[in-house]
């Protein structure tokens, strides 16, 4: 097994922190000026009685103080010649002037920006910079109307109208000369709204001074960093919040993920690619779908932000073990046919069928048999998971070809292999189950008199058959980590999601893994090798008993050979005899007249 601390951990350390501070500079950008007073008036009621603030058709009247048409209307643009003239957004102001500028969402702008002329702008932060000279200077109110245009029908004719209007007036100071003053605006997050804005100065509009855009706002500027004055703030501000718990976060995942591993063996055994995905997916959903909680988290909780950093860290360190898996065969074996016996004849043996493959692990004294999946990580740490103690091993051998380990099971057995891993099972229940013995019984009076003991007994029989530990913790509980969340985050959503929580894990039962093997008979590997070893020999005796016969088939074809020389020498020695003392006598050549000749002499 691999030590627990590797490099890997110290790389996963590294590029957390990396992304520590990408995040950080990001998130933050950077302003120098002062910010101006911000209110929100309620609506005047004379601009509401005002008709040509209204929109009728038949008994149908426009919502809101303002008419769509004159929201709709647009301020006058400085005019100019050529393309060096004012930005778009420039706007008189007697001997003055205006210039309506945004702070970019890109950290990589330092510099408020003109804003265009129905813009939809990112941010809540405007800068009002004027150029102020003898009746421009003085004290102003920027004043935003915001809407959302709407349609209706009304006798057949569809309508559009401002709908949902609300203003928000922003005092500043238009000083001698030039001069800067920021705009706070409301934030938006969960849609994008319209507005029209001007410039009011002693209760009366600066001719000209309009602006029209749209508004949503980036949940990135919640931060409380944004904006910043130095870099030296930003950084501060990353450090504390960001980088600080990102670090603690990692530290707290690698003593999780040791606890974690010495209770459920291995991981999800899911990969990196899929907490990749799972990462994207959650932060997705966090930019889409909740916005607004987001946000909250950003401005009143930063700290969490870099908790959540440190926290991705702890999916890759439970991932540690997950590549040390084995693939193990568990199979039983069956007659076949076409078998050797020691002596070389054609008999009957066994061969292994119906293998199971396993992905196993060998940890301590046991071999375990997870399996994938993030519930069956969690019931193996509430419950035992499926293991073999290695002692009971029996019929082992080593594996072969892409197997690791063999298992041989007893051929008798109904099941090669019955492995049962721990599972979660979500079964919440409000009673429970109470003997009898401890039930209150019934009054055995009967009437009217009785009737206050019946019902007491009732009561008590139901009472004692709620659940209240589930109960108390689905409803406490929850409450407690709502209540506790809104405190410290303010985010109703994300705290509704968490007070969840209690009641889905008391309601879920972890429930024992199993894993059992029917061994096949201890001797079938000593009877195996001993088979196998009188194979052997009787091939090693049958290699000499050949080698010994062709020797000896040598030997006597020599015999043969030395036999048929004798005869010829014997022959040739007394052919030369009979012609030393024989003289005259006919050649043995003419065997027609030897043959009686010789037959006479032996008689």
């Amino acid at each position: 097994m691999r030590p627990y601390s590797n490099g890997g951990g110290r790389v996963a350390i590294a590029a957390v922190s990396i992304v520590v501070l990408v995040v950080t500079i990001s998130v933050v950008g950077l302003a120098t000026p002062a910010s101006a007073a911000v209110t929100t008036d309620p609506l005047p009621q004379a601009e509401a009685n005002d008709s040509s603030n209204e929109t009728r058709a038949g008994n149908w009247t426009a919502p809101g103080p303002f008419g769509i048409d004159e929201l709709r209307t647009g301020g006058q643009q400085v005019s100019s010649s050529g393309s060096q003239g004012p930005p778009a957004s420039t706007r008189m102001l007697g001997s003055g002037g205006m210039v309506l500028k945004k702070l970019p969402i890109n950290p990589a702008q330092n510099s408020y920006q003109p804003v265009q002329q129905n813009e939809r702008l990112e941010t809540d932060y405007l800068l009002a910079y004027t150029s102020a000279f003898a009746d421009a200077v003085g004290d102003y109110e920027f004043v935003v109307v915001w809407y959302q245009p709407e349609t209706t029908r009304v006798n057949g004719t569809q309508r559009t109208y401002a709908a949902n209007q609300t203003i928000q007036r922003i005092g500043f100071e238009a000083d001698s000369g030039y001069s800067a003053s920021r705009l706070k605006l409301q934030s938006h997050y969960d849609k994008t709204w319209q507005a029209t804005a001007w410039l009011e100065k002693g209760g009366e509009r600066v001719d000209g001074a309009r602006w029209r855009f749209s508004h949503q706002t980036n949940p990135l500027t919640a931060s409380p960093a944004y904006p910043t004055n130095s870099k030296g703030d930003l950084w501060r501000w990353g450090a504390i919040n960001l980088i600080v718990p990102a670090i603690g976060g990692i530290l707290f995942s690698g003593i999780s993920a040791r606890h974690v591993l010495s209770r459920t063996i291995v991981g999800s055994l899911k990969g990196i690619s899929y907490w990749a995905i799972v990462v994207v997916v959650l932060v997705g959903l966090a930019a889409v779908l909740a916005t607004w909680q987001t946000s909250v988290v950003l401005a009143n909780a930063p700290v969490a932000v870099g908790l959540l950093m440190g926290l991705l860290a702890l999916p890759v360190m439970l991932s540690i073990r997950d590549s040390d898996l084995s693939r193990a065969g568990f199979f039983r074996r069956s007659l076949r046919r076409d078998a050797i016996s020691p002596n070389g004849d054609q008999t009957v043996g066994t061969r292994r069928v119906e293998n199971k493959i396993k992905k196993v692990y060998r940890h301590g004294e046991n071999l375990y048999a997870p399996v994938s999946g993030i519930r069956p990580m969690l019931a193996r740490y509430w419950a035992d998971p499926a293991s073999i103690p290695t002692e009971d091993w029996q019929s082992y051998d080593s594996g072969e070809g892409d197997l690791d380990q063999l298992f041989e099971v007893d051929p008798e057995a109904d099941e090669v292999l019955t492995h049962r891993p721990a599972r979660l099972v979500f079964s919440p229940s409000l009673t429970k189950h109470v003997d009898d013995e401890e039930l209150a019984d019934p009054p055995d009076k009967e009437g009217i008199a009785a009737l206050p003991a019946a019902i007491s007994a009732a009561l008590s029989n139901w009472v004692k058959r709620r659940n209240w530990r589930f109960i108390g913790i689905a409803l406490g509980g929850g409450a407690a980590v709502y209540l506790t969340t809104m405190a410290v985050l303010g985010a109703p959503l994300i705290a509704g999601g968490l007070a969840l929580l209690p009641a889905l894990v008391e309601g879920h039962e972890a429930r024992d893994g199993e894993l059992k093997v029917e061994w096949g008979p201890s001797h079938w590997n000593d009877v195996q090798a001993q088979v196998q070893t009188e194979r052997e020999e009787y091939e090693e005796r049958r290699t000499f008993d050949d080698v010994l016969q062709a020797v000896t088939d040598l030997e006597w074809s020599e015999h043969e050979k030395g036999q048929k020389v004798v005869e010829r020498v014997r022959s040739e020695i007394a052919k030369a005899l009979d012609e030393e003392h024989g003289g005259n006598q006919p050649s043995t050549d003419s065997s027609s007249d030897s043959t009686p000749q010789r037959g006479v002499g032996d008689d």
